[in-house]
């Protein structure tokens, strides 16, 4: 028989608080794949301007880090449309280049403002275009497709510029990029509202979403009822028009194109989206990520070339920064997919 009253049977369970959940501690590998080349940008900064305290950390040579700097991240955006769709494209620098040659060729000639960027986008669509076919329909691998387009622009080069420097000899065209904003120069405003768009279109709509899915897996992608061919051809196109674009702004601020011009703008533009791809959205070609891979790069150059640094060193420090940022890519998407699974 039980000795335990029915006041003591009715008394309800005493109430035991549920375990605190822990907070997890930010990991270091964490913050270092999310920061480390805006912490690495941070740190050229600063030694920079201790060892350069009168020419480095100026307001005049900041302008002109960012003013200088607009045309490559142009060029730099373009990359990351095709890389986010899962190819390369080796023919921007030479659309960049064939733009700049056809924008002074066009303008040269009488033809007005809209017309000449008119025909530096159809240039740019064009060339795209061709790559697209190539790669998707024909099945051409896009290094060999993208590396035989700008061979034939450099011959295309060649044929309009007669092997000679070309020189603007129109103000109009020369006047889209003589204005200042904000004692910036008005090129500087273009790139932001360029990447301002391309951020919406990438992070904000289908397009971007359905060019990600292409790149991540295209088979996986067609399951899913995604149209690879029909956004991996958009890309490549989207890309050529950017690229002839940043071409056009080069003609007008530069007034000059020689027949040589274009390809030197390939490898920063690569290696600012490989950067790109380490920080802010880790393992994702991303606009803000490459904006600040541009930024990153230059001002390394600058910094270099201030300490009096030959040419040679600036080219070692691309091609490093390259290097390390196809590397850090890789592992940030190794880590990724590990932490998916």
């Amino acid at each position: 028989m039980s000795t335990t009253s029915t006041a003591e049977t009715d008394r309800p369970a005493p109430k035991v608080p549920a375990p605190k959940a822990k907070k997890s501690k930010p990991d270091l590998g964490t913050v270092a794949t999310s920061y480390g080349v805006i912490i690495f940008l941070i740190l050229m900064i600063v030694v920079f301007s201790a060892l350069l305290p009168e020419t480095f950390p100026t307001f005049d040579n900041a302008k002109a880090i960012l003013s200088d700097q607009s045309i490559p991240v142009i060029l730099a955006l373009a990359a990351i449309l095709p890389l986010a769709a899962g190819e390369f494209d080796l023919s921007l620098g030479a659309v960049l280049g064939f733009s700049a040659i056809t924008a002074i060729a066009v303008s040269n000639v009488g033809a007005p403002l809209p017309v000449v960027i008119l025909a530096c986008v159809a240039v740019g669509a064009v060339v795209g275009t061709v790559n697209a076919v190539l790669v998707v329909k024909v099945g051409v691998n896009a290094f060999i497709a993208t590396l035989a387009s700008a061979t034939i622009l450099s011959g295309l080069n060649l044929l309009v510029t007669g092997s000679s420097l070309l020189v603007l000899g129109s103000d109009a065209f020369g006047a889209l990029t003589v204005t200042r904003v904000f004692d910036l120069q008005v090129v500087l405003a273009y790139a932001i509202v360029l990447s301002l768009v391309l951020y919406y279109v990438m992070e904000k709509t289908p397009f971007g979403r359905y060019v990600r899915a292409t790149g991540m897996g295209r088979d996986a992608a067609r399951l899913s009822g995604v149209r690879v061919d029909r956004y991996l051809s958009a890309s490549f196109i989207a890309a050529g028009v950017l690229a002839a674009l940043a071409g056009a702004l080069l003609a007008s601020r530069g007034g000059t194109a020689a027949p040589t011009l274009g390809p030197e703008f390939l490898l920063p533009a690569y290696a600012a989206a490989f950067l790109g791809a380490t920080t802010i959205k880790p393992g994702y070609f991303n606009v803000w990520g490459t904006v600040i891979g541009v930024v990153l790069l230059a001002v390394g150059s600058n910094g270099l070339t201030l300490l009096g640094a030959q040419t040679w060193v600036t080219n070692i420090f691309n091609g490093v920064a390259l290097m390390v940022a196809v590397s850090a890519s890789v592992l940030v998407g190794k880590r990724r997919r590990k932490a998916a699974h």
